[in-house]
């Protein structure tokens, strides 16, 4: 007996894989106009080094302050070059956060097609798991295409997914999830070499996005025993070749590793905290598995403190340790006799080990992390509903295994859709995410990023209280500090500022750049106290203030704040040099009319002529800046055309009807043309 027509489509996953990324979008479009957040600052937004494609190794490892991941970062830098390709037919800055929000989007929706054809391919049986094809009563594709379709909507996602600097996740799960299905593909092939040598490569590309890739040569040498070879003798005679290919990619993660090495924040971990956050790791990992049942409690930063009073108050930790042994222990046992029973367990904590060992990272738990691990469970769940749904007995109603099987999923996904979609609201605004990471974790670092947002609107009250708290919260630590100081510096409270500046770069153990004597430290967070402490004092009147800009700048040549704030320190008694940063700011951010504005106004003290054309262009990237029409009528009129001064002045009144520098401009004009 032949399927009809309606259940051949219902065995087909490209309808359900089109409605689930249907759904994906619909789930991210609370978010897909939200603004950079947190390390979208530094790596993206403000890293002129993304600002250009060639050469190629700038933008890979120059700028930021956080680690480079190659190819990523490569990426960023991609999307900036698109924006201004696009500007000015869309009229949106090339930093614009939309199509670096949409370049996300995509990647994970591929990666959803990835997931089902990887899927699928694990699930084929072989002579030696005809089995597995009486398992699974449905058809093996709409299983892999349920798989994929809850994955993509899955709410515990949409950090790796809206958080646009963790574009790092997403690459790193296109590579691993190519890796694997370019390899199970080539295995079955008549000629698998070109298969094979693609699998290396997509390898390769996966150690330039990401650290954790480094176990992804070892789940490849389980996945081929698992669901290949029959033996390890048949894995190493016949495949030797390419499971020496993926391990000599190895070296590249190794290279980038010894040339990022110093920023990365975790240097300073002990074997004694390392061993403790290994210990506090099955408790978190337990708690990451919760979320794909019940995703409540989501946060962009959850300060998680490590617990370290294992035989006291925090006994309760060797209970999931106890429970993580067993099991893993069990599938290292059990991965000789039944290797594909054993494989997803093995895989899913080998995911997890780069952040969850004795190689541990500074944040003790992070949603993104379980971005491509959170496939294994939802699988693993979609395959025993998919066995059990022949046992789906209603008397006198004959329900086809197929129909429970989409009913689940629909109904399923539609709940994860929803929350998704809720989560995703939070990542509309900075102020809204950070807020919301307060209520849940009462972290230090939200506090301080809260605090940061609230200032930005002018709240200084809100501001100081919020920075202030995580001040107290994490007094050994500098980098509170930071954002007490900014809070203070907009608040106008200078000497409070200088001394929050100080106490922050007494905090915590000196740098080695400290110790050699440099008059900044290399540390981007100190450097930041250091840039703070300079502005704080220069608006004060003290000298000591201009030699700290000058010196941030030096330590830093692709910090923009820092070239900002020297520049409008040297505005008023060097305004060449202070032109001379503007025009720098302006070729990074060419449309960026703040930058213009400030380059046109410093040119106009002792060059209206070149002031002109950078001010009429601030103008037009900013038709509402008042202040760039005034100061444009003033460069008109130093060299000579009254005219056009006077409608530049007419045109800041019709902007800003009461702006007094325009009103009386105008009227000394009027007047002296009588």
């Amino acid at each position: 007996m032949t399927a009809g027509p309606a259940c051949k489509f219902a065995c087909r996953p490209c309808w359900l894989l089109v409605a689930a990324a249907l759904l994906t979008v619909l789930c991210y479009l609370p978010s897909i106009r939200g603004p950079f957040l947190f390390d979208d600052l530094s790596e993206i937004s403000s890293n002129p080094a993304i600002r250009t494609l060639w050469p190629p190794w700038r933008p890979m490892f120059e700028g930021g302050e956080l680690p480079h991941r190659p190819v990523p970062y490569y990426t960023f830098a991609a999307n900036y070059a698109a924006g201004r390709l696009l500007a000015g037919w869309l009229g949106i800055s090339p930093l614009d956060p939309l199509p670096f929000h949409l370049v996300n989007l995509a990647i994970h929706l591929l990666n959803g097609w990835l997931a089902c054809w990887l899927v699928y391919q694990l699930l084929l049986p072989d002579h030696r798991h005809e089995q597995l094809a009486a398992a699974t009563p449905v058809p093996l594709p709409l299983v892999a295409g349920v798989v994929a379709g809850l994955w993509l909507v899955h709410p515990i996602q949409t950090e790796a997914v809206s958080y646009v600097y963790q574009r790092i996740e997403l690459l790193a799960a296109t590579a691993a999830l190519a890796t694997a299905g370019l390899f199970l593909r080539g295995a079955r092939a008549p000629r698998p070499g070109g298969w094979l040598i693609a699998s290396v490569f997509t390898c390769g590309i996966g150690m330039a996005c990401k650290e954790w890739f480094v176990v992804v040569p070892l789940i490849m040498l389980l996945a081929d025993r698992a669901f290949v070879a029959a033996s390890w003798r048949q894995v190493f005679s016949e495949r030797w070749p390419y499971h020496a290919g993926l391990l000599a990619t190895l070296t590249m993660l190794a290279g980038i590793l010894a040339v990022e090495q110093a920023k990365y924040p975790e240097q300073g971990f002990t074997l004694q905290k390392s061993l403790f956050y290994l210990l506090n790791q099955p408790a978190i990992i337990l708690w990451y598995l919760s979320l794909l049942v019940v995703p409540v409690g989501q946060a962009l930063d959850h300060g998680t403190p490590l617990r370290t009073d294992l035989l006291g108050a925090d006994w309760w930790l060797l209970v999931p340790v106890a429970a993580a042994s067993l099991v893993f222990g069990w599938a290292v046992l059990a991965f000789p006799k039944r290797p594909r029973l054993a494989f997803p367990v093995l895989a899913f904590f080998l995911l997890l080990a780069p952040t969850s060992s004795l190689l541990p990272v500074h944040d003790l738990c992070v949603e993104h992390r379980m971005y491509l691990p959170s496939l294994i469970p939802l699988a693993l769940v979609v395959i025993g509903v998919t066995a059990a749904a022949r046992r789906v007995a209603v008397p006198g109603v004959a329900v086809p295994p197929t129909a429970v099987l989409l009913g689940f999923a629909g109904l399923t996904g539609l709940v994860f859709a929803g929350t998704a979609a809720a989560r995703n609201l939070v990542y509309r605004s900075p102020l809204a995410a950070w807020g919301d990471a307060v209520q849940k974790s009462g972290s230090a670092r939200a506090y301080s990023r809260y605090g940061t947002e609230l200032s930005k609107l002018d709240r200084h009250s809100e501001a100081i209280a919020a920075c202030g708290e995580a001040v107290r919260l994490n007094p050994a630590s500098p980098v509170p500090f930071t954002g007490l100081a900014a809070a203070l510096i907009n608040a106008g409270q200078l000497n409070e500022a200088v001394a929050v500046c100080q106490r922050g770069l007494a905090a915590g153990r000196p740098t080695a750049a400290d110790r050699r004597g440099d008059r900044l430290p290399t540390d981007p967070v100190r450097q930041r106290l250091q840039m703070y402490l300079g502005l704080a004092l220069d608006r004060l009147g003290d000298r000591r203030g201009r030699s700290l800009l000058v010196e941030a700048v030096r330590l830093a040549p692709d910090s923009l704040p820092a070239k900002e704030h020297l520049a409008r320190s040297l505005l008023a008694d060097d305004p060449a040099a202070s032109a001379q940063l503007w025009r720098q700011l302006v070729a990074a951010d060419p449309r960026d009319g703040y930058y213009r504005f400030n380059l046109g106004s410093a040119l106009a003290r002792f060059d209206p002529r070149a002031a002109v054309p950078e001010l009429k262009q601030a103008i037009g990237l900013d038709p509402a800046n008042a202040d760039a029409c005034n100061n444009l009528g003033n460069a008109l009129l130093a060299i000579g055309d009254a005219t056009a001064a006077a409608a530049a002045y007419r045109q800041c009144l019709a902007i800003a009807p009461d702006h007094p520098q325009a009103k009386q401009n105008l009227a000394i004009l009027s007047a002296a043309t009588d």
